[in-house]
């Protein structure tokens, strides 16, 4: 049986940092009723958005930051939508939306950017409405943020859960008036015992092998690129995400931002760190692109998996200037895992 990790605990326990999270042990009892929506996934909670909008208005079209991933983009085009992208850049530490020239469209999605107050502004979100698209407010990045503002503007708002912290999958929506009946996910059962044996691993357990847990997460992400429909959060995750302090999540984070702010020197930190900030990840701009893939390098080397937000989506023009962030950007770990010591691995590795 599996329970969440102890964040305190496994602070410096272990050689690596980053990657998927892991599962110890499960609780004694399991939580069935529900305070919500709680779906499979972030792609999930937007097809049943867009189920719900496609029951009352034909949507045909729907603007999308250029900035973002794949999998924020499938649903839509295989429900037949036209997707259209407006520019994203960055200016003065600030993230600008280019929405000159962006016709009006049926849906308008709109997200925050690793969970910093000055990525959205309220006043977009706002003038957006105006033109009467229906607004789709991804919160993911913004999910330990107080964003009340935004979601009172948006239609429909959802999080990734999993992003944040180990549970084995999850999205809550918001902004629903019909669902369609969820069913359990056939291939959840893989990469629930995935998580337990990276743990195991990470414990020192010589019985199990690092390349049979990768590839059991990889199965995992390989199913869910094109079965995702209406599937439900399971019962452990929800348990999992139940019993999370989500406040000290919340400190645990910024105390690791505030570290590497305060130590790491000779890069540029993408956003400030505000007393609102609640942040998924350290983001920093390297000069060219090939310094950012030689750090990246050098940090796995250590055993530092530092992702990259995000690859380059195929669908994106050449000409846009977001593609400048692309090619710079490197998303530095601060998650609750771990602690102070861990962060000063990463600041060593990038001061050299």
């Amino acid at each position: 049986m599996y329970v969440l990790y102890s964040a305190q605990s496994m602070s410096n326990s272990f050689s690596e940092i980053g990657s998927e999270f892991w599962i110890e042990s499960e609780p004694q009892t399991l939580h069935t009723e529900r305070d919500g929506v709680y779906c499979l996934s972030g792609r999930t909670a937007i097809d049943l958005i867009l189920q719900d909008i496609l029951r009352n208005k034909a949507v045909h079209s729907v603007a999308m930051p250029a900035w973002c991933c794949d999998s924020m983009i499938s649903p839509f085009l295989e429900r037949g939508i036209t997707v259209s992208f407006y520019d994203v850049c960055y200016e003065n530490g600030q993230m600008r939306l280019l929405l000159d020239g962006v016709e009006t469209t049926d849906v308008f999605y709109l997200t925050n950017f690793f969970g910093y107050e000055n990525t959205l502004q309220v006043e977009t979100v706002k003038q957006i409405r105006k033109k009467g698209s229906i607004i789709l407010y991804d919160r993911t990045h913004s999910f330990l943020m107080d964003d009340m503002d935004y979601r009172e503007y948006a239609d429909y708002s959802f999080a990734s859960i999993r992003k944040w912290m180990g549970v084995v999958c999850g999205a809550v929506t918001g902004g629903l008036h019909d669902l369609p009946a969820l069913k359990g996910c056939p291939y959840i059962d893989g990469k629930e015992a995935a998580m337990h044996d990276k743990y195991l691993y990470l414990t020192g357990d010589s019985r199990i092998v690092k390349d049979d847990f990768l590839a059991a997460f990889r199965n995992f992400g390989h199913h869910l690129v094109s079965d995702y429909r209406n599937y439900e959060m399971d019962n452990l995750s929800y348990t999992l995400y139940k019993k999370e302090d989500i406040q000290a999540m919340r400190r645990r984070r910024r105390e690791n931002a505030v570290y590497i702010y305060e130590n790491l020197k000779g890069l540029q930190f993408m956003f400030e760190l505000t007393e609102g900030s609640a942040p998924l990840f350290v983001p920093v701009l390297f000069e060219t692109r090939k310094q950012r893939d030689e750090a990246r390098q050098k940090l796995i080397e250590q055993q530092i998996y530092c992702p990259v937000h995000w690859p380059q989506p195929a669908v994106i023009p050449a000409s846009f200037r977001v593609n400048d962030i692309i090619d710079r950007e490197l998303s530095l770990i601060c998650d609750q895992r771990y602690g102070i010591d861990d962060m000063r691995k990463i600041v060593l590795q990038l001061s050299k």
